[in-house]
């Protein structure tokens, strides 16, 4: 295994799964073993005869292209007697629904195998877990595209009363990772890859800007971490033409670096801030027309060049803000309802949004605190985010010269959704980012409104 932060972290995890840390808390990650290899099917299925015998019971779960990519090839390779393989339909791809997560977890049940098997990208992957929770039978995942960093996290994507939304799941105790099988995955889904995690810059941005400003706690050690598991996909993308295994390894161990980030924290703040709740909202709304740039990471990556001129230009003005405490708590204390004046295409995700307003009452004194926050620390905001900007930008010059689609109409994203949940965010997502300090300083307009010209330019 190449120097990475996927080497620190896991030599920072103890027997216990606890993360060697210095913040006070104690974080968790329930993983036994990881393989990054070229030869880590063949490793696994060693692995799987040391653990289990030579006829442990398996489910094994794939569609038709990932059962072509390793499915097949895995199942050769552990030579198990007992094997009930689901295959799922290739095209369309499919889709995590609540309805087929009980589906699956009702078959599992009739087999009662002793061991669940991934074998795909994250709609597969997240699909096991979620059924591992259901039924308390363990999950390993064999991966075969570096485009999410689903496979590492303790949660999974489903999609209930049609929005995708993140619930509990059992992690996989064992992550496999053929690099062989990684490196012929389609462009597409390691563009995905990349993009998912060009998120990581503004997560630890905004996540930073939460602590300064409502005393969020932040661990120094994860943020960390996950923001090196960004800057090794960038690794990546520079040697995708020219090394193209070592390019599937850094973005690999990147993504699952993320993901293990997100699972010792025990929520996505070291991952995702408000490009994701913009991207989740193209998902949810099905605004994206061709199913193959219908891909979380590319609308990820996309909504992270969309955001970032509003991003920079904020905060290359943040010394100007001029403001009166008193005279910003009253003007927010007189706002009306945050449903007051919603506009008619966001009104079917009113439900969503108004399960995240609940946590979000009226408080002046926290406000107030906030505000005094921002006063006193506004020029360390200031140099905190310019670095971080400047990088996230070379970042996406890099990724546009590999052939990333950044463009809104390139993926097909319908115009009357383009900048819908920019105009929302603050109320599709309860987590305090640049848009909220935007609000709360009453310059919520003007960020926007930078945005939308980079957009139409």
């Amino acid at each position: 295994m190449s120097t990475s932060s996927l080497r620190t972290l896991l030599a920072r995890l103890g027997p216990d799964g606890v993360l060697a840390c210095t913040c006070g808390r104690q974080h968790h990650i329930a993983v036994r073993q990881v393989l990054v290899s070229e030869d880590a099917l063949r490793e696994s299925a060693g692995l799987l005869r040391r653990e289990r015998g030579n006829s442990p019971a398996l489910w094994v779960l794939s569609d038709e292209h990932t059962e072509a990519a390793a499915g097949q090839q895995w199942k050769t390779a552990v030579s198990a007697s007992r094997i009930v393989s689901r295959i799922l339909p290739g095209e369309p791809r499919p889709i995590p629904t609540l309805a087929l997560v009980d589906e699956l977890t009702q078959e599992v049940k009739t087999h009662s195998p002793d061991l669940l098997i991934s074998v795909g990208s994250g709609v597969i992957s997240d699909l096991v877990k979620k059924v591992s929770l259901n039924t308390g039978i363990p999950n390993w995942c064999v991966v075969t595209a570096p485009s999410v960093d689903a496979y590492s996290s303790m949660t999974s994507a489903i999609r209930i009363a049609g929005y995708h939304q993140a619930v509990p799941a059992r992690p996989s105790e064992v992550i496999v990772c053929d690099l062989g099988v990684i490196g012929q995955a389609p462009r597409p889904l390691f563009l995905a890859g990349l993009g998912d995690l060009l998120a990581k810059y503004l997560a630890h941005l905004d996540w930073s800007l939460a602590r300064t400003v409502t005393r969020e706690l932040l661990c120094d050690t994860i943020a960390g971490l996950a923001l090196s598991s960004a800057r090794e996909a960038l690794a990546a993308a520079r040697a995708w033409e020219s090394h193209p295994i070592e390019a599937a390894r850094s973005l690999t161990e990147a993504a699952l670096v993320s993901g293990f980030a997100m699972q010792a924290l025990g929520s996505s703040r070291p991952a995702a801030s408000a490009e994701h709740t913009i991207a989740h909202f193209w998902e949810m709304a099905g605004a994206v027309a061709e199913e193959e740039h219908d891909l979380h990471g590319l609308l990820v990556g996309a909504a992270c060049r969309l955001v970032l001129p509003g991003y920079v230009d904020w905060y290359r003005k943040l010394a100007e803000v001029d403001f009166d405490v008193e005279e910003r708590l009253a003007a927010l204390e007189r706002e009306p309802p945050w449903d007051a004046r919603l506009e008619a295409e966001i009104a079917p995700f009113r439900h969503k949004m108004a399960e995240e307003m609940r946590g979000r009452a009226f408080d002046r004194a926290a406000l107030g605190q906030r505000l005094e926050a921002f006063a006193q620390n506004r020029t360390h905001l200031q140099t905190m985010a310019e670095p971080l900007l400047k990088e996230l930008s070379g970042a996406i010059e890099l990724l546009t010269g590999a052939g990333f689609p950044f463009s809104l109409g390139e993926l097909g994203i319908h115009e009357r959704y383009r900048l819908l949940p920019v105009r929302h965010v603050r109320l599709l997502r309860n987590r305090y980012t640049t848009f909220d300090l935007a609000h709360e300083l009453g310059r919520e307009d003007s960020l926007v409104a930078t945005i939308s010209r980079g957009a139409l330019g």
